[in-house]
């Protein structure tokens, strides 16, 4: 078989950094000798990657998945393309089902998209819509997944679902492989040279700093959770998968309709996010200040101060994210590729205290001082 040829996207982010250290630094004999081809903007970037991991990597350059054309011809030539870079882009990300469509339309072997996608697209509407509070998705039923979500992007598309249900489509309807890891809630300090942050967690300790106290908009609100070094090593083992079968996980992996796993650890409620957000700020001596409150609080909020603070302003991402119910069971990539997650209840709990003192150190994009309105004082 000829030496692999694997492509990845998001590499300076927070999920693709870590894949990719840990894709470079496997001992997995299919993978110790490959060269990884990295889709980045800008020389910096490239030089600095090259830096570190020499001639295992190949920085390509590129404008981003708004260049379809671009995006089109490059995945024609992969294997297997890891598109970690934005869950957020529809067309683009469909063009990588596109081009491998090339691939297989040229008698290539098949090809694999491993997508990333996120929690919210399973959210419900407990505020403006209907809410489910007890509903689990399991993806050992991904078809039943899949369904649903195409059902409610189809009644009010949500751009990272569209995304999710455009790309699994086409991958049905042209013949391509791909998958995609419909992440929870993923935290812990990333392993990669640029990007280093989550976004939940960050976002949640910014408002309790910012505010003084934590929000709330339903009882019911919850999060599954995944270490990011965990959620990059799901990454690598469907990776491995596919190169050691025969079969190049064809028929063995779900892909298509039924194309979708939950990388998923454990399950909090976001009262309990918030009550420890408030507990670390609170014992390392951020909370209380002057003109917040001098116990810890949790206060309802109304949904449009939660969007503009926590959700870049979209109302449906902050009811689906900040309000509904998201519960997911991940069983398929213990089973089918060996996952064995190392990072576990202990790990995310310790995360609070860590976060709060990266705010701290200004290792957040954000200063302690921003926060709390003092940054020019």
């Amino acid at each position: 078989m000829a030496t692999p040829k694997i492509l990845l996207t998001g590499a300076t982010g927070y999920v693709g950094g870590t894949t990719l250290d840990h894709l470079v630094k496997s001992n997995e004999p299919s993978l110790s000798n490959l060269t990884f081809d990295l889709l980045v903007r800008g020389e910096e970037p490239a030089k600095k990657l090259k830096e570190a991991y020499g001639d295992r990597v190949n920085a390509i350059q590129w404008q981003g998945l708004t260049d379809i054309s671009f995006i089109e011809e490059t995945a024609a030539k992969y294997d297997i393309i890891i598109n970690t870079g934005s869950g957020f882009i529809p067309d683009g990300a469909k063009a990588f089902v596109t081009g491998l469509a090339r691939r297989l339309e040229q008698g290539e072997p098949a090809s694999w998209l491993l997508h990333i996608s996120g929690c919210t697209n399973l959210g419900d509407l407990p505020l403006t819509g209907q809410g489910f509070p007890d509903r689990v998705w399991d993806d050992a039923d991904g078809g039943a997944v899949y369904e649903f979500l195409k059902s409610e992007d189809a009644q009010r598309p949500y751009f990272q679902r569209t995304t999710e249900v455009g790309v699994l489509t086409a991958a049905q309807t042209t013949g391509v492989q791909a998958v995609s890891l419909n992440t929870p809630l993923i935290f812990g300090e990333g392993t990669g040279l640029f990007n280093k942050q989550g976004v939940i967690l960050p976002v949640v300790m910014q408002y309790v700093v910012r505010h003084g106290y934590g929000f709330k908009l339903s009882d019911a609100c919850n999060f599954d959770w995944v270490y990011v070094e965990d959620l990059a090593d799901a990454y690598v083992n469907l990776v491995r998968t596919i190169l050691t079968r025969e079969d190049r996980g064809v028929g063995y992996l779900p892909s298509g309709n039924k194309g979708i796993l939950f990388p998923a650890t454990g399950r909090v409620l976001l009262n309990e996010i918030m009550q420890r957000s408030l507990d670390a700020a609170f014992a390392t001596g951020v909370l209380p200040r002057e003109g917040t409150p001098a116990t810890k609080e949790i206060r309802e909020v109304p949904l449009k101060e939660v969007a503009d603070e926590c959700a870049a302003g979209f109302l449906d991402m902050a009811e689906m994210g900040w309000a509904g119910n998201k519960a997911m069971t991940g069983t398929q990539l213990k089973k089918l590729v060996g996952w064995n997650p190392k990072y576990l209840e202990k790990d995310f709990i310790q995360d609070f205290t860590d976060e709060m003192n990266a705010l701290k150190d200004g290792r957040r994009g954000v200063t302690l001082e921003s926060c709390i309105g003092q940054a020019n004082k």
